[in-house]
């Protein structure tokens, strides 16, 4: 049976026991379910006088950080840092907001932060499902704005990030209607038939482009504007699809990597994500490096949504369309993309 026959057959959705396809399809619904349950967040006005943001967050949750960090850095005069690791950056004082987005409540890495943050006098908001979190922030009685969804994690992007979404809202950082939500989640929804999997191989890009990186590592090319996307792009590779995946970020890499990029050229396939709100200096790069790439031989697919005309939307386009990417290279890889049997072995070492 070859690899077309595969993508278009259903019964492989019957191997899919942690329901991850059914999660990818509830996207835009768990986009609007998030948005409803952000009138109910209230933070102390104080917070607002904050002019430096950390989050902290890992795997899933940590996309939703990044993403959030990459739109803030951009539109806001805010300091702001995604963190994955055990430690603050050292301006963390009690002028910082520190932020804590974590699906479980449970990560190690993500409670080492906010006790420190607490430990620093930081102002401290949890966003989680509960666990050891919650227990934290209602013992420091700061805001925890919770959730009941169960899905795994990486699943849960549309909750983590809109409820991120939620607080800078009310921080006066962004503005979100009820209208606006609708329009950006419908256009969603036409892209749920687009990807999905009941649109045949022949009229699907995802599942094209699945076919085209199978047995190749993806090396996922964005600008900072992007850099969370890409990000995201690279962890869905690597855990959905158990298939080793690399981002680089223009125009840093022009510097460097791009003289990497002559050899081997049957390993490695080059997947850029472009910005429709990108400067003129680095789409003049971006073309030039292409070019370099393909005159090299190397293999090469740009991805640029132009009907989306806000940020928001794009973002969320290219998150939905990496996660069906992944799946369908999951299932071309003959792999269970709801299991993570090699991180929950070394988290079981850890603990």
């Amino acid at each position: 049976m070859g690899n077309m026959e595969l993508l278009d057959r259903s019964d492989y959705l019957k191997a899919d026991t942690s329901f991850v396809m059914d999660s990818i399809l509830r996207f835009p619904e768990m986009c609007r379910e998030a948005f409803s349950l952000n009138s109910k967040i209230v933070i102390p006005s104080y917070y607002i006088k904050a002019k430096k943001i950390v989050l902290l967050g890992m795997g899933g949750s940590g996309s939703a950080c990044d993403i959030m960090r990459d739109f803030l850095l951009e539109h806001t005069d805010l300091v702001v840092e995604s963190v994955h690791n055990y430690i603050l950056p050292g301006f963390v004082d009690k002028d910082t907001l520190v932020i804590a987005n974590s699906f479980s409540g449970n990560t190690e890495e993500t409670l080492s932060g906010f006790i420190s943050a607490y430990e620093k006098g930081a102002k401290l908001i949890a966003i989680t499902k509960g666990g050891k979190l919650k227990i934290l922030a209602d013992k420091y009685r700061v805001p925890v704005f919770t959730f009941e969804l169960d899905t795994a994690p990486r699943t849960a992007f549309p909750y983590l990030f809109f409820m991120l979404l939620g607080v800078f809202e009310k921080l006066g950082h962004l503005e979100l209607s009820h209208s606006f939500v609708q329009s950006v989640t419908e256009t969603l929804e036409t892209a749920i038939l687009k990807y999905g999997p009941n649109s045949s191989l022949f009229e699907n890009p995802a599942k094209i482009l699945a076919e085209k990186i199978h047995g190749k590592i993806p090396v996922i090319f964005a600008t900072e504007k992007l850099a969370g996307v890409a990000n995201r792009w690279k962890n869905q590779f690597n855990e959905n699809s158990k298939n080793i995946s690399f981002i680089g970020l223009l125009p840093e890499i022009d510097h460097n990597l791009i003289e990497g990029m002559q050899s081997p050229k049957s390993v490695c396939y080059v997947l850029s994500l472009e910005s429709n709100f990108e400067q003129n200096r680095n789409i003049l790069r971006q073309n030039i490096t292409f070019e370099i790439l393909l005159k090299n031989k190397m293999l090469l697919e740009r991805i640029k949504f132009i009907h989306t005309k806000e940020w928001l939307t794009e973002v969320l386009f290219f998150v939905l369309y990496g996660d069906f990417v992944s799946y369908y290279l999951a299932v071309l890889n003959k792999v269970n993309p709801g299991t993570n049997d090699v991180i929950n072995r070394l988290k079981d070492r850890l603990s």
